[in-house]
């Protein structure tokens, strides 16, 4: 069991940063160009992957706490952790897979209505309900990230159940959906790279409220960045006054 948490670790880091470094080449790669599809695909696999290492560490580690007896009351701060990294793994694979899939259905966005695609949208936004359950019920240490990002799954689920009706006005539609949902992939990389890489790189030690900073900084940084993006595309294709 330690040499597949290990292992499953091994694997996660190895990823993230081949991850990290792809996604910043079709961020700046002319958009369907060779660089931006080849290093697209590569982030999108690289993504696969780090979220499977990511389950398997994290269910080996829920299992080691069980089999010791050890529940939430015992130590309610890495079981808190535990519970926000499983919401942050499972809202990023439906984030990446939905960005893939617009792809795959570009003027058709209706047939992404599947019902795993569905069922996916709607576990988004369970996973966020359960996070604030969750920090509520057993007033865990890190209730106050768990409600900074709880947003993260509502914003996902409902707006890919949105974009899977198929009613946007815009016939480039598509490709904002694509842009913001590989950014907010992107977004994932960046908060594991800015907890567990660069805080431990830098020798960063932040405790007390302040230590939240490396966990909400790329998403409040990233999502303004989505918005912002967006709406120059849009403006360039005078979709936007």
């Amino acid at each position: 069991m330690d040499l597949l948490g290990e292992g499953a670790r091994f694997v996660h880091v190895l990823f993230g940063a081949v991850g990290l470094a792809a996604f910043w080449i079709p961020v700046f790669a002319r958009k369907g160009a060779v660089n931006h599809v080849r290093f697209g695909k590569l982030f999108v696999w690289s993504a696969y992957v780090v979220l499977a290492a990511a389950a398997i560490a994290l269910i080996v580690r829920f299992g080691r706490l069980a089999a010791n007896g050890v529940g939430p009351a015992d130590e309610p701060l890495l079981y808190g952790f535990i519970v926000f990294l499983a919401y942050l793994t499972f809202v990023t694979f439906v984030t990446v897979r939905h960005g893939v899939g617009v792809l795959q259905h570009k003027q058709e966005p209706q047939n992404l209505k599947t019902p795993l695609n569905v069922a996916l949208a709607y576990g988004a936004i369970l996973a966020s309900a359960a996070i604030i359950v969750y920090a509520v019920a057993l007033s865990a240490p890190n209730k106050i990230l768990l409600f900074a990002l709880s947003p993260i799954g509502f914003g996902t689920g409902f707006g890919n159940l949105r974009y899977m009706r198929g009613t946007a006005p815009s016939r480039r539609e598509w490709m904002y959906e694509h842009l913001g949902a590989m950014l907010g992939g992107g977004i994932a990389f960046h908060t594991a790279f800015a907890v567990f890489g660069a805080t431990r790189l830098f020798d960063i030690g932040l405790t007390g409220p302040v230590a939240v900073i490396p966990w909400i900084a790329p998403a409040a940084i990233g999502i303004p960045a989505i918005v912002l993006w967006t709406r120059y595309y849009r403006r360039r294709f005078g979709e936007l006054t």
